[in-house]
């Protein structure tokens, strides 16, 4: 039986996270916008955007509305979330992050021509950005243009050669191209760069998978779960892991755990209707 390898997509939406107005005085939508970001950090999304709105009933800024619409697309709800992505750009048109950040909205809603459009304003404004360049990158991926693709990934490690980031998005290209050995060059990069970084340990272990190394990528699927436990796809890429290496009873018990923490397995369905059935 052939069956579906899920690779984590890559993409990272730039937001305001920490940051203030420019208002000498610290106002009362400074104050929230900061307690919204705390919220935010700790996952509660919902919490988020109801403190960044209230923070947005004070004083309506580009950040508070950059980040209502972040909030927003956490909660997968896209179309609230373009709504105030386009009200933080129609704001300022010159704010690299809003620009970029409605362009990551526009991708994810398969809008590409003109997520495009907005990447390229955005590194008009500042062409010294590195995460611009990443993401216009995976953008160019999505859209099979992999010579420009690679282009903005060596562009954006030429401005930081610092950056995990660029090494885990690169990666994929060079995955999805064929090239897993420097696909699997660039996530060690990554890695020793950020050794926290979950996302790079889950996708390391898929390319470990497909190389037959399965010991290796049980352990990076490991350490990517001790990471970041509320990621549904870990748990289905490591489900499907130990269904190959012939663990049925471990793979239903991942394939449970990517459900219950929000993962749609419905594509899925079809393996747990066969093996995890009692």
């Amino acid at each position: 039986m052939k069956i579906l390898n899920i690779h984590i997509a890559l993409f990272f939406l730039v937001t305001s996270l920490i940051g203030c107005n420019n208002n000498s005085e610290y106002s009362k939508s400074d104050e929230l916008l900061s307690s919204g970001n705390q919220l935010f950090k700790l996952g509660k999304y919902k919490e988020a955007l109801s403190t960044y709105q209230e923070g947005v009933s004070h004083e309506s800024t580009v950040i508070l509305l950059s980040n209502i619409g972040t909030a927003y697309e956490e909660l997968a709800e896209l179309d609230s979330a373009e709504f105030y992505f386009r009200k933080a750009v129609n704001k300022d048109n010159n704010n690299a992050i809003s620009l970029n950040n409605l362009a990551e909205c526009l991708e994810i809603k398969n809008q590409f021509e003109e997520a495009l459009k907005y990447f390229n304003q955005a590194i008009e404004v500042d062409e010294n950005l590195s995460l611009l360049y990443i993401n216009r990158g995976e953008l160019y991926l999505e859209m099979r243009l992999y010579e420009q693709s690679r282009n903005d990934f060596d562009k954006a490690l030429e401005l930081d050669s610092m950056d995990a980031l660029a090494y885990n998005n690169r990666a994929e290209l060079f995955e999805v191209t064929g090239d897993f050995n420097a696909a699997i060059q660039d996530l060690n990069k990554a890695l020793f760069l950020d050794s926290s970084y979950a996302i790079a340990y889950n996708n390391r272990g898929f390319l470990l998978k497909l190389l037959g190394q399965y010991e290796n990528a049980l352990s990076d699927y490991n350490f990517a779960i001790g990471l970041d436990s509320r990621q549904g796809v870990f748990y289905l890429d490591r489900g499907i892991l130990k269904m190959e290496m012939g663990n049925m009873v471990a793979a239903c018990d991942d394939w449970v755990k990517a459900g219950n923490a929000g993962y749609d397995i419905s594509s899925f369905q079809y393996l747990i209707d066969k093996y995890c059935q009692q």
